[in-house]
């Protein structure tokens, strides 16, 4: 029978017998595919490295880039992802966890916040080990720029991290996150230690990129 002349109501009840003798209807397999990609979504969302935390939180409920936009520029493509940020070194609450305001380091969290849903679009792995960063004063302000080189992947990867400006957090907790990731079988590489320096001090970091 030609569905453009069935009611709705009895549409209905036509799907829900072909249900209960287990026909799958072209509207019902639709909607089992419709599901079954929403479910996807949803679980690579909560994989996203940097979605729960509370860094990132503060910076996408100010907006992120739409407000941050003049102090921050991201340039993005297959082969890099670069941070460049322009601002005084501190006073500013851009990324941070509980309001502090050591502003260059918080471009670390920016980092995580904006290129890990970048990568989770798949075909995209981090290098870590050639992480690159410069710097420079002008007048008040500081240009800081972070640049990670991507490569090709058949698999979707996830970076994360953990540094400390002015003193040398170690590396632990990032043997710790790999160890775990591992034991999930998932493939984790690093950490790889970053140190930045300038007019600013020292900033010490540890990345590590993983598979999800």
């Amino acid at each position: 029978m030609d569905k453009g002349f069935l009611t709705e109501s009895l549409k209905d009840e036509l799907m829900k017998i072909a249900s209960m003798m287990g026909i799958q209807t072209d509207d019902s397999e639709k909607e089992i595919s419709k599901n079954s990609k929403t479910n996807k979504n949803i679980e690579l969302k909560s994989k996203i490295v940097g979605s729960s935390w509370n860094s990132c939180k503060s910076y996408k409920s100010q907006g992120g880039l739409g407000k941050w936009g003049k102090n921050i520029k991201i340039e993005q493509s297959p082969s890099k992802f670069e941070l460049t940020y322009k601002g005084p070194s501190s006073g500013l609450n851009i990324a941070h966890a509980s309001g502090g305001k050591d502003t260059l380091h918080q471009m670390y969290n920016v980092l995580i916040c904006e290129l890990n849903p970048y990568l989770a679009n798949g075909g995209k792995k981090p290098n870590i080990e050639n992480i690159k960063t410069k710097s420079m004063v002008k007048g008040k302000n500081v240009m800081f720029k972070i640049t990670i080189p991507l490569s090709s992947s058949d698999k979707t990867w996830q970076i994360d991290r953990r540094g400390g400006w002015g003193h040398d957090p170690g590396e632990s907790k990032m043997n710790g996150k790999c160890n775990k990731l591992e034991s999930r079988g998932e493939t984790c590489i690093g950490p790889i230690q970053n140190v930045s320096t300038g007019d600013f001090g020292k900033i010490t970091e540890y990345f590590i990129t993983h598979t999800i």
